[in-house]
């Protein structure tokens, strides 16, 4: 036997003050970050790890040479092929992956870029070489 419809419909309204509005925003946040923050933080430290594990591994044993030395090895002799990008003088390897050393002829002091050799990281870290070295007002 179907149900009948029903003859008066009656409305529940929930209501919130400012504060808990302001607590529930403040949930909504926290749980965006928990969603969002740690399972990136989980990925970087499991890849950090892992890297960090490999390279203590293959000094442990003597393991060859990887993709990293080759490439370093690379910047330290010439560049992949020497060409030029533009005509800043700089090479194709020093925009993919950074310059391992960089030279100031104002001050005579040569700057080492630890993060040479790693895609991105590279180039971004000796950006900001550059970028210290001419802004530096102490010079």
């Amino acid at each position: 036997m179907p149900k009948r419809k029903p003859d008066v419909l009656h409305a529940v309204r929930i209501e919130m003050n400012e504060k808990e509005r302001e607590l529930l925003e403040q949930y909504m946040v926290g749980q965006t970050v928990k969603n969002v923050v740690v399972p990136a933080a989980i990925v970087a430290g499991v890849g950090t790890a892992s890297y960090i594990g490999y390279k203590a591994a293959k000094q442990a044993y003597g393991w060859g040479e990887d993709v990293v030395d080759r490439v370093q090895q690379a910047m330290d002799e010439t560049g992949l092929d020497g060409s030029e990008i533009g005509d800043t003088g700089a090479t194709l390897v020093d925009a993919l992956v950074g310059k391992r050393y960089v030279y100031d002829e104002k001050t005579g002091k040569t700057y080492t870029n630890p993060f040479a050799g790693i895609i991105f990281l590279g180039p971004l870290f000796g950006a900001g070489i550059n970028i210290g070295r001419v802004t530096n007002p102490f010079d």
